[in-house]
């Protein structure tokens, strides 16, 4: 009782700005726009400079109990053990960032999938083809038929340079915007090497941002933008 009492006054006091809003924290608080740097890391005119690759994987359960069914933790172990091999050597599998969702159609809120950014699908195959996850499609295939209830999936979408944009106004870091790119750099007489990861944050107020079809570099749309312009300047 002491507990909810706490946080119901806790939670009007920062509604009431009475004390600091805790849920404000990590806001960019401004308009703000993913795009791929160069590999010194910094950010040239193009925009969507590089191919990515986005992969959706995901999992539902069928069942009574819902997450907590027969041979869902198990499940949940082989997927983090390869989460934390990808995030282990992220240059090696291509990953820039990862992002964790649940389905909220379903009252029972049984279906979770994550969305994988990469550089390229060559360094997702090598993986799927590697050691853990064959491990885990090994053990897939003796628990299938006794367990019909879990449902796994995924999809992969190779999208080219140039085919893909994104905006964030008052977000906090998410999807493509919570990714880091490899920064490569030489120093004299030393092979090239990833010397650290960059935020693909920019700013989005740029004019040749400032609307879906120049994200898109769709000059043919953008007559049909102008009579909006004024809005998009005030979108934030």
């Amino acid at each position: 009782m002491l507990i909810l009492l706490y946080r119901t006054t806790d939670h009007l006091l920062m509604a009431a700005n009475i004390t600091r809003n805790r849920y404000m924290d990590g806001v960019m608080q401004t308009k703000a726009s993913a795009q791929a740097p160069d590999a010194n890391g910094t950010f040239g005119k193009e925009i969507a400079s590089e191919s990515i690759v986005v992969f959706h994987l995901g999992t539902r359960s069928n069942h009574p109990l819902g997450l907590l069914a027969p041979g869902f933790s198990e499940l949940n172990r082989q997927v983090i053990a390869m989460n934390r091999e990808m995030n282990s050597d992220p240059v090696k599998y291509g990953l820039l960032g990862t992002s964790a969702w649940g389905k909220q159609d379903d009252p029972a809120g049984n279906e979770l999938m994550a969305i994988y950014y990469l550089r390229d699908y060559d360094a997702l195959h090598r993986f799927a083809h590697g050691p853990l996850h064959v491990e885990g499609m090994t053990w897939w295939t003796k628990i299938v038929k006794d367990h019909p209830h879990i449902a796994i999936y995924h999809e992969t979408y190779l999208v080219p340079k140039g085919k893909w944009e994104n905006i964030y106004i008052n977000s906090k870091l998410t999807g493509m915007g919570d990714t880091w790119f490899p920064v490569v750099e030489k120093e004299e007489g030393e092979e090239a090497g990833v010397s650290r990861f960059v935020r693909p944050i920019v700013d989005a107020k740029h004019p040749a941002l400032r609307s879906a079809a120049r994200r898109l570099v769709m000059r043919q749309l953008e007559g049909a933008e102008k009579g909006e312009d004024d809005l998009y300047d005030r979108t934030w």
